[in-house]
């Protein structure tokens, strides 16, 4: 006995399918040019899928396949929630999450999102959100590796790691707007890239490198000097700092998040110590310009512009040191690849060498997690000279030298 099922409206002339019960498959299959088409419906949507067979055993496994892969989208369009697409979900995602990143981030992933605008929504024509699969994110990655913004190389694998990353956190946006189910990136593996390995400069090129200022570059300085005595982050913490983050009595700055819409990038306000070399550079500095008058008005900035030019004006923030940063290392000959961030990774590194409380150092810094603050003990090889030099406070009172050595032995 055979029961006749027709799921949606076929066109007049079209081979009506019939199926026992019990092993029939959902929607309509239908005989279209040299092979079959799949019709199937999903919230009052029509999915239609041409097949190149005649084998209707394997039109009927394809539908039932697809019917499952469609079951989200039902439960969803029956909710009343949208069906977007990529562009839309970018839009949104700029607009509501890019914004409470910090200042640096934004900068990093808005350079990641304009080459993932320019694939999805150009290449593959702007599709579903929920049609994005594995595979997409793969030809992504594999697209993005010969599409350079600047120059003509191979983007780099690290580089390949970030816009994964970016793209991860867009389908997790996706994810809890209930526009998909699942993330599709989690299926595909980052490519492997070597970590770059900070340059920590020794007393003597740190004390180069401030030299390399000299006395007409006073902000420069001082920002050399913040950078190398807190650990802090450069343009988007130290650079923020006003005249009443700066604590000469209890000796501390206070990194600010929040205030007038800048966000750090733990999103939390901490307490740095200042040494002693900062804490006198900071007194000078207040003394030359705490009450200095631009136009009439006083700065409340620490780091600002001390004359007009063509793109600042006296008494606003100083954005980037970037550049001057840069000449300076160069003046000082310091080597190759060094760059104004390794100056937080020589004060953690410098701190944990002495012994600190990891913790403290942590909370000085702003980590988020005490891993991070561990990571940098392979930076510095001072902790490893306990493994073949004991403290003499370890050794037999009375037993010698050579005696212990033998013992050792």
């Amino acid at each position: 006995m055979t029961e006749e099922v027709e799921l949606g409206a076929a066109p007049i002339g079209a081979e009506r399918v019939r199926r026992r019960k019990g092993r029939g498959h959902p929607g309509t299959i239908e005989r279209r040019g040299k092979g079959l088409r799949v019709i199937l419906y999903a919230g009052g949507k029509r999915f239609t899928y041409q097949l190149p067979t005649t084998d209707r055993r394997e039109a009927a496994e394809f539908a039932k396949r697809k019917d499952v892969e469609l079951a989200p989208l039902r439960r969803r369009l029956q909710g009343g929630l949208l069906r977007e697409r990529v562009s839309a979900l970018l839009d949104k995602y700029e607009a509501e999450r890019l914004p409470l990143k910090s200042g640096s981030t934004q900068d990093t992933y808005q350079g990641s999102l304009t080459s993932i605008r320019a694939f999805f929504s150009e290449r593959l024509r702007d599709p579903y959100v929920d049609a994005v699969r594995g595979g997409h994110v793969l030809d992504f990655l594999n697209w993005r590796r010969t599409r350079p913004h600047k120059s003509n190389a191979t983007v780099s694998n690290r580089t390949i790691q970030k816009d994964r990353a970016v793209l991860h956190s867009v389908f997790g946006f996706a994810e809890e707007l209930e526009w998909r189910d699942g993330n599709p990136v989690s299926r595909v593996h980052p490519p492997k890239a070597d970590s770059r390995s900070p340059v920590i400069l020794d007393d003597g090129q740190y004390q180069s490198l401030l030299d390399a200022c000299g006395g007409s570059r006073p902000m420069l300085k001082l920002y050399i000097l913040a950078l190398g005595e807190t650990g802090a982050r450069c343009e988007s913490e130290v650079l923020h700092l006003r005249w009443e983050d700066v604590d000469f009595e209890q000796g501390f700055l206070q990194i600010v998040t929040g205030r007038d819409g800048h966000r750090t990038k733990t999103g939390k306000s901490r307490y740095v110590p200042m040494t002693g070399a900062l804490g006198k550079a900071l007194r000078q500095h207040f003394s030359t310009f705490r009450f200095a008058v631009y136009d009439g008005q006083p700065t409340p900035w620490v780091f600002h512009h001390v004359t007009s030019r063509r793109r600042a004006k006296a008494g606003e923030r100083i954005v980037s040191l970037r550049t001057s940063f840069l000449g300076a290392a160069t003046r000082a000959k310091l080597p190759p690849g060094f760059h104004q961030h390794d100056l937080r990774h020589r004060r953690v590194t410098t701190w944990l060498a002495e012994g600190k409380n990891a913790v403290h150092v942590k909370e000085a810094v702003g980590h988020a997690d005490l891993r991070t603050t561990m990571m940098y003990t392979h930076l510095s090889k001072e902790h490893l000279r306990s493994l073949v030099e004991p403290a003499a406070t370890d050794l037999p009172k009375n037993l010698p030298k050579a005696s212990f050595g033998r013992r050792l032995g």
